[in-house]
């Protein structure tokens, strides 16, 4: 196995994500070898202070670096030699097995693309992030792939969420939902509504309307929404989580508190950890004919190695073959209207 990690991309790269690599690599659990994809001089510069097993790391130059302002299709053409292309098309030929990258989101789903190509039956392709609650994680899709959506999008995201649900935690029934404003029937707008009716037809284990409260609870498995409303729920809980823990280590810091504050201090670290993004690695973009997961931007080297775990997982279940193989079966019954095939405004 081996997994390419997209080196120029992300806010702190090279360094993390090189450290993340090697940080990988020196796990007893890793079993891939990882190719690092770009500047190959800034590759032996910052390999050489470090400590790894050399016969498990591979470099491929690439001499471009897409950047957050780059249109990804202009790009995706002017830029054949960018750390992205060249590590995307590494997984097209088979060279690689998976692909990492904490650049430009937009970039690695285009290039993903363009590159790889969609599997049958998906029409657009989704990013998911598994979210944390006390019993586990809900997968959140689509998170930021496909802003104006069509049922038959949702539709699809679904039954993608169910399998790569049940590929990753066991689960041999996930409980599907769908996001909306409430749980009543008569609720949600005319996109939801149609969907509904979509994802009530297909072979699922479909439990009607989630709200977004839902999503960090025990309720449901995997929660459907389009790109627009699933980004803002991602950003939105990271924000909140990273203020509320900032006010309450603010206020611990206080004379008259600082006792209780340290027998509070292990479970304080502990949410802390659990609600950290670099703990989740990367998201996997969905739909495409290979893997490719999306980094978030700030990621630190904890982030890129558990992205690298989570690569390792996804190729060791075959999550495409069977993505493949179930999405035909599932849409074998399905029969989309006029209505299922627009984008619905209103």
């Amino acid at each position: 196995m081996k997994i390419v990690v997209d080196i120029m991309g992300g806010d702190n790269a090279p360094f993390i994500n090189i450290e993340g690599a090697i940080q990988y690599l020196n796990d007893p659990e890793s079993t891939a070898d990882v190719i690092l994809v770009g500047k190959e001089d800034l590759i032996h510069q910052e390999l050489q202070s470090r400590s790894f097993d050399s016969s498990r790391i591979h470099i491929q130059h690439a001499s471009q670096v897409v950047s957050m302002e780059d249109s990804p299709t202009r790009s995706y053409k002017e830029k054949k030699d960018s750390s992205m292309r060249v590590g995307i098309e590494l997984v097209k030929t088979g060279a690689g097995d998976a692909f990492i990258s904490a650049g430009s989101t937009g970039a690695t789903m285009t290039y993903s693309l363009l590159s790889l190509g969609r599997i049958k039956g998906v029409d657009r392709p989704a990013i998911g992030a598994f979210m944390p609650h006390e019993d586990g994680t809900t997968l959140l899709l689509d998170v930021g792939a496909v802003a104006e959506a069509k049922p038959k999008n949702l539709l699809q995201f679904g039954i993608m969420g169910s399998i790569i649900y049940r590929k990753i935690t066991g689960e041999k029934a996930p409980r599907v939902a769908l996001m909306s404003i409430g749980e009543e029937a008569e609720k949600g707008t005319p996109l939801v509504k149609e969907s509904k009716r979509l994802l009530e037809s297909a072979n699922l284990n479909f439990k009607g309307y989630a709200e977004g409260r839902d999503i960090f609870n025990n309720k449901f498995d995997v929660i459907v929404t389009d790109g627009f409303t699933g980004n803002v729920c991602l950003k939105l809980a990271e924000s909140t989580f990273k203020t509320l823990f900032t006010m309450i280590k603010g206020r611990l810091d206080r004379p008259s508190r600082l006792i209780g504050a340290r027998l509070i201090k292990p479970v304080f670290t502990e949410l802390v950890g659990i609600f950290d993004p670099n703990n989740y690695g990367g998201s996997p973009l969905l739909g495409i004919k290979g893997i490719s997961l999306i980094a978030h931007g700030s990621s630190n080297e904890k982030a890129i190695k558990n992205a690298l775990f989570e690569a390792q997982r996804l190729v060791k279940s075959n999550v495409i073959d069977a993505i493949e193989q179930e999405i035909t079966a599932s849409l074998s019954n399905i029969t989309y209207t006029d209505l299922d095939e627009q984008v619905i405004h209103h």
